[in-house]
């Protein structure tokens, strides 16, 4: 299945618009709504009964299953019923699980559904005859009988996001109508409400967002001549497997297993379909492009492609799932929702940008009218090929009062201040740059009305230390409403942790206890990739898949507290993205494993050894990795205002984790130009350029990134550092050593304009 985003290139004078294949995903965030006075609102939490965790995506309908919502990844829901329907059954469903009924004049407007699980496990079918392929044919061949072909009209709402380093760059939602009739392939698009946000800055000018073709095509069933996976070439190269019967909801239900035949050289998929039992309908689709075949995916045609490399713009897809489920409505079956993720890589050597993309959306259909459905007209009809983002939107806290949508599960109201601001942060560099002149000529207080006017416009809050020729000029607290930050505060320093666990690597390696040259299986061997090498790991050239975006990881990472290795099992030992060592892919999992090697090497915690080998020489009595529990000068950190969500740092060990102050991480800065813990040839080393990490105009080294043209002061200067980000918590760790510099930015407020700032404070010290 494809569907289509649109991306706009800005290359100096030249602006051209790409219509590039697309698979996107779907987005939790939080709205805040009141419902219509005309209607009655129904506020509820969907868990399991037998452990009370939530069930994300369960679906609520009522009016027959012609309206409804689902839940979000919280389990909760908010759905609005026209007064007309109080008398109405509430029906809510979830995978696995018994649907639950509730009279809603009986409710008071509050509900915590428990379901309870499905006793029946999957079950082997023994039919004669029955095979895999008979029974996807069958269901195939039935889809105009169990399908309406009439015309009908649907509600829908989507919301679709991107985030780039774990940071939100794009949001957007709509709600619209769809009107469908299969029998003479009529299908159209009227909007009637949308919002969108983009950061311009991180986006390097490409325009995301959907378009009505794009909506149609969710609909997979309704729209099968355009899906590749239901094509006979495609069907005749995968293989399929009947595992069994399985309850589904209330129905049993065929499962259908597959997956691309091994040897076929194009993109494939594979997932799970289950198909009733009784009429052979698709009730729900799981699938995504197959490991064995995503290095073959491409995008467009000749002209496309060409086009393409005349913008020097590659792109390539790590990942991509789509879970798909239909309705039962009076007989016919109807799309319920739709739910996509994808990841793709963007790079562009000219413009200096390789990053990737992990996109989400969700497609809900709200409500499905098979009455008297007619053709909108011409006038609201919107163009299948037009960007639904290219519309007036705007912000506001009502701004779906009247409209049954997924509760996400962040504020996104404060998500869109927040890339207002980094919008904002672009013409605020040009504006404190103009008025720096008129400073006193002290560095100090130059410094300090830097980061004054970032902090009152609400874009810096933490802790701040800059030394210039090996003596501290600035270091002060700052604070908004929300924080108590001191000179004492204690902040999580995310992935400048990496510039301390490629030290202990080295130091090790000075010792002559291992060699960078080893392969994992020398330390680690239950590893599956026995031979990609410690240098590897440190460069991120093994082309391990990053684990913390990976969003069904970081759910379990963030409830449960797991040991070295069930994290390198569990979390870092998916199928390799390229071969190792032919490009640059930033992965966390590369520090995570190296964590392993060395608590393999020494017999000790990566803690223990952390705090044996640098922060007790070094007499860095503030820092440490893990406990945090213990102490009280940890800053408390905030996500999009709000407290962000608890933090185990035992499960990012060796990639993040580290918490630290502004004056311990001097004494680390000082470390390496007094080569307190190694000589200097080990630590020129750390700092050599191995590998082009293009999207931060930068090279890296052994945990460590050199500055290329990021920096105005780059091109006369060498500029080494590793900035740091961990949910709430956002670091920048600077060394210029031959002018002793050392910047220190700690923040516990999320995201700040960091390279803006570092830049400003560089110049002022040139």
């Amino acid at each position: 299945m494809y569907t289509f985003l649109a991306l706009r290139v800005k290359t100096g004078f030249f602006k051209q618009t790409l219509f590039l294949f697309f698979l996107l995903l779907f987005i939790f965030q939080q709205s805040k709504s009141l419902a219509q006075i005309n209607s009655l609102v129904i506020q509820g939490r969907v868990v399991s009964e037998k452990n009370n965790e939530p069930l994300p995506f369960a679906t609520i309908s009522f009016n027959n299953n012609r309206k409804g919502t689902v839940s979000n990844q919280h389990g909760e829901f908010r759905l609005l019923i026209p007064n007309e329907f109080r008398n109405d059954s509430l029906s809510i469903s979830f995978i696995g699980y018994q649907t639950k009924s509730f009279i809603i004049s009986e409710l008071n407007g509050k509900l915590l559904c428990k379901l309870q699980e499905n006793a029946q496990q999957l079950e082997e079918v023994t039919i004669t005859g029955l095979t895999a392929k008979t029974i996807l044919e069958k269901a195939i061949n039935l889809i105009p009988q169990n399908y309406d072909q009439s015309a009908f009209t649907s509600k829908g709402f989507y919301r679709l996001t991107s985030q780039r380093d774990e940071k939100y760059i794009h949001l957007s939602e709509a709600v619209f109508d769809v009107y469908r009739a299969n029998r003479d392939k009529t299908t159209e698009f009227k909007l009637e409400k949308m919002r969108s946000i983009k950061d311009e800055k991180a986006s390097h000018g490409l325009d995301l967002g959907l378009k009505p073709v794009s909506i149609f095509e969710y609909d997979v069933i309704h729209s099968l001549e355009k899906q590749e996976l239901f094509s006979k070439k495609y069907l005749q190269h995968h293989e399929f497997i009947l595992e069994g019967v399985e309850q589904f909801d209330d129905t049993e239900a065929y499962v259908i297993s597959f997956d691309q035949e091994n040897d076929w050289k194009k993109a494939g998929y594979k997932g799970k379909f289950y198909i009733d039992t009784e009429n052979y309908t698709f009730l729900y689709l799981d699938y995504q492009l197959s490991p064995k075949g995503i290095e073959y995916y491409s995008y467009g045609d000749a002209a496309l492609k060409a086009l393409m490399a005349l913008l020097d713009i590659h792109i390539s897809i790590t990942h991509s799932r789509y879970q798909i489920s239909y309705k039962e409505i009076e007989g016919k079956y109807y799309l319920n929702n739709t739910r996509n993720e994808t990841t793709l890589n963007y790079r562009s050597k000219r413009d200096h940008f390789n990053f990737d993309l992990h996109a989400r959306a969700d497609y809900l259909v709200t409500s499905v009218n098979t009455v008297n459905s007619k053709p909108f007209d011409h006038s609201e009809v919107m163009e299948k090929g037009k960007l639904i983002e290219n519309q007036h939107s705007l912000y506001d806290q009502t701004f779906w009062d009247k409209y049954n949508i997924i509760l996400p599960g962040q504020d996104f109201n404060e998500i869109a201040k927040t890339i207002e601001a980094s919008n904002a942060a672009l013409d605020y560099k040009k504006e404190i740059a103009q008025q720096i002149n008129k400073f006193p000529k002290d560095k100090g207080i130059r410094i300090d009305s830097i980061l004054t006017f970032y902090n009152a416009k609400g874009l810096f809050n933490g802790n701040a230390l800059v030394t210039y020729q090996g003596e501290t000029i600035f270091e002060k607290s700052f604070n908004n409403k929300l924080t108590n930050n001191s000179l004492k505060s204690q902040f999580r320093i995310g992935s400048t942790s990496k510039t301390f666990t490629s030290m202990l690597v080295m130091q090790l390696a000075n010792k002559g206890l291992l060699k960078l040259s080893d392969a994992v299986c020398k330390y680690l061997p239950y590893y599956p990739h026995k031979n990609i090498s410690i240098e590897q790991l440190l460069t991120h050239q093994s082309s391990i898949p990053n684990y913390t975006v990976n969003n069904e990881y970081v759910t379990q990472l963030f409830s449960n507290e797991f040991e070295t290795e069930e994290l390198i099992k569990q979390f870092c030992s998916d199928s390799l993205l390229f071969e190792p060592s032919t490009k640059f892919q930033y992965s966390n999992s590369n520090y995570i494993i190296l964590s392993g090697i060395i608590e393999s090497v020494t017999g000790k915690s990566y803690s223990a050894l952390l705090e044996e080998e640098i922060l007790t020489p070094l007499k860095m009595e503030n820092s440490y990795f893990g406990k945090e529990d213990e102490n009280q000068f940890l800053a408390k950190a905030y996500l999009y205002g709000e407290p962000e969500p608890k933090v185990i740092t035992q499960n990012f060990k060796g990639a993040g984790g580290i918490i630290s102050t502004t004056q311990d991480l001097l004494k680390w800065s000082n470390a390496f130009d007094n080569e307190t813990l190694l000589p200097k040839n080990l630590i020129d080393s750390l700092w050599m350029p191995r590998a082009a990490y293009i999207d931060w105009d930068a090279d890296y080294g052994y945990g460590w990134m050199i500055d290329k043209y990021l920096f105005e002061t780059s091109k006369k200067h060498k500029i080494y550092y590793h900035p740091g980000t961990e949910m709430g918590f956002y670091t920048m760790f600077l060394k210029q050593p031959d002018e002793q510099i050392t910047i220190i930015l700690l923040s516990n407020t999320g995201d700040f304009p960091r390279f803006d700032i570092t830049d400003l404070i560089l110049q002022e010290l040139d």
